[in-house]
């Protein structure tokens, strides 16, 4: 995705209050100015938003490790929250009376699930939106195009992870999908990354018994910028399913033909735009991007 004016000061804000939480005042001087040379020598109207938030990151790694105790204990709280909503989550798919219907049910429960604040996280979330789901109060994500058609066409899935926590929700989606006759491929963060899941949250879950295979990646997943073993498996994919803002900026404009779902919640004005549905929104949707 291209970046707006406004993404500059949103991704200082980002980084630097999750790599910051655990340094120092003058740590923390540091790290904006850091930042702020990168943002000053990258941020152009052509970059990709994703490829600069990866360079940025890759330029901190000192801060990113020195706060993954932080943020292990939150991600820790969070699977555990999910752990306990699962049940009642697993019988909410499950009312659905065709494999159909029972992927719908599982895709709105993963997008409800987005819900990382742009601040870095206090205390475990509370997954309030997917939990007035299961509880039959609503209201649901928007669903955009043919999101049911789209999946059930599609053989080999590539799918893009977010967050700690939701990543259990994430596997409900992941066995419907394999209900329907797809196989999948996990992408998940190299740890440490703030509060995104990485191998320990997927193994939790117990995702590596409903994948083909799991792939850590160092920021988010970019297709052509990535190892060759999976850049080869995206080529070798159908439809590709995306968590959360980050994966929706690294992705947008570079999937070469690709088709995408995202599902994430609506944050931010340049995202809100480009998707057409007001911030705060859920959403599922459907895009073919264009080839090349």
């Amino acid at each position: 995705m291209k970046p707006e004016l406004e993404c500059a000061p949103c991704i200082l804000k980002w980084v630097c209050e999750r790599a910051g939480i655990q340094a120092s005042e003058k740590g923390r001087f540091q790290l904006v100015r850091r930042v702020s040379r990168i943002l000053t020598r990258d941020f152009h109207g052509g970059t990709n938003v994703g490829a600069l938030s990866n360079r940025i990151t890759d330029s901190i790694s000192g801060y990113l490790s020195n706060c993954a105790s932080y943020y292990r204990d939150i991600k820790r709280r969070n699977n555990e929250r999910v752990h306990q909503l699962l049940p009642s989550a697993k019988k909410y798919v499950e009312k659905g009376r065709t494999p159909h219907q029972r992927f719908k049910r599982a895709c709105r429960l993963a997008s409800a699930s987005n819900v990382a604040p742009m601040t870095a996280p206090d205390e475990a979330f509370s997954f309030r939106e997917a939990t007035r789901i299961l509880e039959g109060k609503g209201p649901l994500p928007l669903l955009v195009g043919d999101v049911v058609g789209t999946a059930r066409r599609a053989t080999r899935i590539l799918y893009l992870t977010d967050n700690a926590g939701e990543i259990g929700f994430d596997s409900l989606l992941i066995t419907a999908l394999r209900e329907m006759g797809a196989t999948a491929n996990l992408v998940i963060k190299k740890d440490p990354f703030f509060e995104d899941a990485t191998i320990e949250d997927a193994l939790f879950f117990s995702m590596d018994k409903l994948v083909d295979n799991i792939f850590t990646v160092n920021g988010f997943f970019i297709p052509g910028r990535s190892a060759s073993q999976l850049s080869d498996i995206f080529k070798k994919s159908d439809l590709v399913i995306a968590k959360g803002t980050g994966n929706y900026e690294a992705l947008k404009g570079e999937l070469h033909g690709k088709k995408v779902i995202y599902l994430l919640k609506v944050k931010c004005n340049p995202i809100s735009t480009d998707i057409g549905a007001p911030v705060g929104t859920f959403v599922v949707k459907v895009e073919k991007t264009l080839g090349v």
